[in-house]
């Protein structure tokens, strides 16, 4: 398990990789953006990003409206 920020908020990750956290967290893939560590990650990149312990990860989800 690794210590990490998930959206500002502390957070106990048991993922080991991006791919694994946004299956985690339960959010869809086609409808987010993902940033780590102030660096944008590409959803073809999330299976072979590694999370490393006191990593600051932000997950945008976009919303359609009108």
């Amino acid at each position: 398990m690794a210590h990490i920020t998930l959206n500002g908020e502390s957070y106990e990750c048991s993922a080991s990789t991006i791919e694994e956290l946004v299956a985690e967290v339960g959010a869809s893939a086609k409808a987010i953006a993902l940033a780590q560590n102030t660096q944008v990650v590409h959803a073809k990149n999330w299976a072979q990003t590694p999370i490393k312990e006191n990593d600051e990860i932000e997950i945008l989800q976009f919303v359609g409206g009108g």
